[in-house]
C-alpha cells in the first residue's frame, strides 16, 4: 500500500469514528431529552391535585402530591406537611409534618419556614428549640411573610406579647379540614404590562408592631414618633385587625408608603439603629 493509499485510508476510517461518536452523542442528548420529558410528563398538575383536595379525597390529592414534592416541588412539600400535621389522608403525624415542611423550608418557601419555626417553638413533631425557630421566624420575615413578622414583633420587649395558642393537643386526637387557597401565587410578581398615566406602582409598607389591642398598636406608634421625630414626620400609618380561627386576633402596625423596598429597608436599619425595635418591610402589597 502506497504512502498516499495508506494515509486516504486513515482518513476514512477516523472519519467513521467521528461520525460514530456524533451519532452517540447525539443519542444521549435525545435520551436526555426524552427522560427529561417523560419524568415531566409523569408528573401529576398541580391543579389536578388541588382539585382532589378540594373534593375532600385526600388519599389521591396526597399521592399527586408526594409525586409533585418527590420531584422538587417545594410547595407540594409545604402542603403535604400541612396533610400530616392535620390527619388529611394519614393518620395525624406531627413528625413527618416537621420533615415535609423542613424540606420545603430549605427551598426557601416562605410559608414552610414559618412552620417549622413554629412546631420549633412549640416543640411540635421535634424537639422544642427557640434559637433555630427564631433563625427559621427571620428566614421567613425577611422574605415579607407576614405571618413570621407577626410573631416577631409580638415577640419584641417593648410589645404586649400575645402568647400562641397551644392548640397541639387537638391537632393529635382530631382530624381537621383546612381551607387551602391553591389559586394564590407562591411568590409576588411585578406586572409586565405597560403602566397606564393612572397606574400607580404598589407601595412598600413595614411592619413596627402586632398588638392585643387597637389602642395599644397606636401608642406604640405615638412612642415611636417620640423616639424618631425626623424620621417619622408626615409618614402615614395604619392600624388593621387581623385573625384566624382559633387564635387570638392582633392589630398590626405598618408604617410608610416606600416607593421601594430598599427605601423600607433603610428606614427600618434607622429604626432599629436608634430605638432597637423590630422593623419589617412587608414585600407583598396583598398581605
Amino acid at each position: 500500500m502506497s504512502f498516499s493509499e495508506s494515509l486516504s485510508h486513515s482518513s476514512v476510517s477516523i472519519s467513521n469514528i467521528m461520525r460514530r461518536g456524533l451519532c452517540r452523542a447525539s443519542a444521549l442528548v435525545l435520551g436526555v431529552f426524552w427522560l427529561a420529558w417523560a419524568h415531566s410528563a409523569a408528573v401529576p398538575d398541580f391543579d389536578a391535585a388541588a382539585e382532589a383536595y378540594r373534593a375532600n379525597d385526600f388519599v389521591t390529592a396526597r399521592a399527586a402530591f408526594l409525586e409533585r414534592a418527590n420531584a422538587g416541588d417545594h410547595q407540594s412539600m409545604a402542603i403535604l406537611g400541612m396533610m400530616s400535621r392535620f390527619g388529611e389522608g394519614v393518620p395525624v403525624d406531627l413528625t413527618d409534618a416537621f420533615k415535609w415542611y423542613l424540606a420545603a423550608a430549605q427551598a426557601s418557601h416562605p410559608p414552610a419556614q414559618f412552620q417549622v419555626a413554629r412546631m420549633l417553638n412549640l416543640g411540635e413533631g421535634v424537639a422544642a428549640d427557640e434559637q433555630r425557630a427564631q433563625y427559621w421566624f427571620n428566614q421567613a420575615a425577611e422574605q415579607g411573610y407576614a405571618k413570621a413578622i407577626d410573631q416577631l414583633t409580638q415577640r419584641s420587649p417593648e410589645s404586649v406579647i400575645a402568647a400562641p395558642v397551644d392548640d397541639a393537643a387537638t391537632d393529635r386526637v382530631k382530624t381537621i379540614s383546612r381551607v387551602w387557597n391553591f389559586q394564590l401565587p407562591t411568590t409576588f410578581k411585578k406586572t409586565e404590562l405597560p403602566l397606564s398615566k393612572n397606574h400607580q406602582l404598589p407601595v412598600v409598607r413595614v411592619q413596627l408592631g402586632a398588638m392585643k389591642t387597637k389602642d395599644a398598636a397606636i401608642d406604640l406608634w405615638s412612642l415611636i414618633q417620640d423616639e424618631l421625630p425626623d424620621l417619622t414626620l408626615n409618614l402615614p400609618f395604619t392600624v388593621s385587625h387581623y385573625a384566624e380561627p382559633n387564635q387570638q386576633s392582633i392589630f398590626r402596625l405598618r408604617v410608610g408608603e416606600f416607593q421601594s423596598t430598599d427605601d423600607g429597608q433603610f428606614f427600618c436599619r434607622q429604626v432599629k439603629k436608634v430605638s432597637r425595635r423590630p422593623c419589617w418591610v412587608i414585600n407583598d402589597p396583598s398581605q
